[in-house]
């Protein structure tokens, strides 16, 4: 064993360049050299996924890496290859004949790791190529999707171990995750039958984060001092809801002085990439995102994190918000809130979400749009339309969203949004007959267009049409737009020598299995989810409502019930400098004015004689003893709860 660590930190030095390994990087290691089942804790940014890509270079066999995101596999797959470690990815959304040619290059000892997405490990032709692939490490990244209480629950997951069943007792198996309750890591311990597991925790505490929450019903001039300030210390992210709105903030902080670019899905892939490549240099100091933004992506010395709204979970909010600090000097993740973003939130959940009858009609609607009978099935993934799945079911595109988030959660259809512009070429003539075509023209510019065409697409454009995104062939081709389409026209329409299509910017889907007639999926499976987002949103609430220490609140939900206070944080703030603690005759006092009528915090203070600053924290208090609410017809005003 000690042999095989010597290996891993010299390839920790030739492929990442690191001269050693991060706290308990090495312990981690270790334990999956001495075969133990190993669960890894770290928080975003500890260094996860190091732990099985260090081990992946030392064994002879294959690391099947299990992970629920397409673009985290594309991103760590496309950084292993540039350092020099062959790695590739398999989901439902690829063509099966591109899956087969992966697999086959797995068995044939092409990769060192294999990403695989958990639904894909179940089917008949991945369960006919498994005994061949020689795996020597399991490692299911983001494991709390195994938990129903965890906040990205995929059934799949909970069939991993029983879709490898047929591995032999000697593979070694990992699970990590940066976000696990104490009953979401029973779960995962549970369901992956771990024996006397190995737990590699590095807690939840991150002691140079300075967590802060700033309530205000007009954030906006608030929102623009806290960057100003914050930009003073470094560069920074801002987690600015819907793509509107981050265009909006990146713009105005622009004309400010403060460069700002927003980052969303509708930029193509390349250009995404550009955003990301120009703020982890720092030529862009501030990126407004909406919540894809950050999957994979590794700043270490990001000042300050801002939320213009609460997520949906603490969970979603402590990894957007731990990408501040990461080089472990003072950082700032700052969370606006006003009382009617809960109130939003909670109606969006409860509105937004089908009921199984609304359901099982998306699910009927999708499969008629795709032109599936009941017992068939797609073998490649194909485009959809959302106002077409409007126009045939009567259901409100919202409703529909969220329909197809669920298909996708119980492991239904399998899902790629925002699929970038793609090109798909097939050769007509025969790489002999091309030689010869290409002797003959008196153009030897076509010849070389030719020539890196065939290498880029490969010989099996021969007998098949091979797709590659748009944007990948201009950078390679050095091409723009119209050149290209006219080059290829040429050799289609004039010279025979292929066939192309180009497809524009879409989503992606394909239902997993054979249509059948009534969902795989109960009501009460249904309906627990639902309640579990909308528990979670009041978790989130409360971190908001909290007067404790905020690092207190966040530690104690995950489990480290010993914590003591920050002494950094907003709360402890207004602690050491004395505010306003409100006692039970203050309390007393607003609860029954509030008992004969709806008043806003203005009338409250009216009538009391208090600051601002004491019915601020009375109202506090009261909503999070849940004796008042804020009303959401009338922002500002509040009533006794029934």
């Amino acid at each position: 064993m000690e042999n095989h660590f010597e290996q891993a930190l010299e390839n920790l030095k030739h492929f990442w360049g690191y001269a050693g390994f991060r706290d308990q990087q090495d312990e981690a290691i270790r334990s999956i050299l001495e075969r133990e089942d190993t669960l890894v804790l770290f928080p975003t940014g500890g260094g996860k996924s190091l732990c099985y890509q260090v081990p992946a270079t030392v064994f002879n066999g294959i690391t099947l890496v299990i992970s629920p995101l397409v673009a985290l596999m594309q991103d760590q797959v496309h950084q292993l290859s540039e350092k020099g470690v062959p790695a590739t990815f398999i989901n439902s959304t690829l063509p099966r004949y591109e899956v087969e040619q992966r697999l086959i290059n797995a068995r044939n000892g092409m990769y060192k790791l294999l990403y695989c997405a958990p639904e894909r490990l179940s089917t008949p032709f991945f369960q006919s190529e498994l005994e061949n692939l020689n795996v020597e490490l399991v490692a299911i990244d983001e494991a709390h999707c195994i938990s129903e209480w965890g906040h990205d629950f995929r059934p799949a997951y909970r069939k991993i171990r029983e879709s490898l069943n047929s591995l032999p007792p000697s593979t070694r198996w990992l699970a990590l995750t940066a976000t696990a309750t104490p009953e979401v890591k029973k779960d995962i311990l549970t369901n992956l039958a771990f024996t006397n597991p190995k737990i590699i925790s590095k807690g939840f505490k991150r002691p140079n984060l300075i967590w802060w929450v700033v309530r205000s019903e007009n954030k906006r001039p608030k929102i623009i001092r806290s960057v100003q300030r914050a930009a003073q210390k470094g560069d920074g992210l801002m987690y600015g809801g819907t793509r509107k709105n981050c265009e909006h903030w990146a713009s105005e902080f622009s004309g400010m002085g403060i460069r700002s670019e927003a980052y969303h899905a509708g930029f193509e892939g390349l250009e995404r990439k550009a955003i990301q490549e120009r703020w982890i240099t720092g030529a862009t100091p501030l990126v407004v995102a909406t919540n894809a933004f950050g999957m994979g992506i590794d700043k270490p010395d990001c000042r300050y994190v801002i939320h213009e709204e609460i997520p949906f979970s603490i969970e979603a909010y402590y990894q957007e918000a731990g990408r501040a600090g990461r080089d472990g000097s003072e950082s700032y993740p700052i969370l606006f809130f006003k009382d009617s973003d809960f109130i939003k939130l909670r109606k969006r959940i409860q509105d937004h979400y089908p009921t199984w009858d609304e359901l099982q009609k998306i699910y009927n609607t999708l499969s008629d749009d795709l032109g599936l009978a009941v017992g068939s099935q797609l073998s490649e993934p194909k485009n959809f339309k959302l106002d077409s799945l409007k126009k045939r079911s009567g259901i409100p595109i919202p409703i529909i969203k969220s329909g197809l988030r669920l298909l996708e959660q119980f492991g239904v259809v399998a899902m790629q949004s925002d699929v970038p512009e793609r090109t798909q070429i097939q050769f007509t003539l025969s790489l002999e007959m091309i030689s010869v075509f290409k002797e003959r023209t008196e153009n030897p510019e076509k010849g070389e267009f030719l020539d890196k065409l065939i290498r880029i697409f490969g010989h099996r454009a021969f007998s098949n049409m091979v797709e590659i995104e748009t944007e990948f062939l201009f950078e390679k081709l050095k091409i723009t737009r119209n050149s290209l389409i006219k080059a290829l026209n040429v050799l289609m329409q004039h010279d025979g020598v292929l066939i192309y299509s180009m497809y524009e910017s879409s989503d992606l889907i394909r239902p997993l299995h054979p249509r059948v007639h009534t969902l795989p999926v109960s009501k009460t499976e249904i309906e627990a989810y639902r309640s579990n987002l909308l528990s979670k949103l009041d978790y989130m609430h409360g971190y908001v409502n909290t007067r404790l220490c905020r690092e207190v609140y966040l530690l104690n939900y995950f489990g480290e019930v010993d914590a003591h206070a920050c002494g950094k944080c907003d709360n402890c703030n207004k602690q050491s400098k004395a505010a306003f603690i409100p006692n039970a005759d203050d309390n007393r006092s607003l609860f029954h004015l509030l008992i004969d009528k709806k008043k806003s915090l203005h009338e409250c203070r009216a009538e009391l004689g208090w600051s601002v600053d004491q019915a601020q924290s009375v109202v506090q208090y009261l909503i999070t003893e849940g004796m008042i609410v804020p009303i959401d017809e009338k922002p500002g005003f509040y009533k006794v709860t029934d």
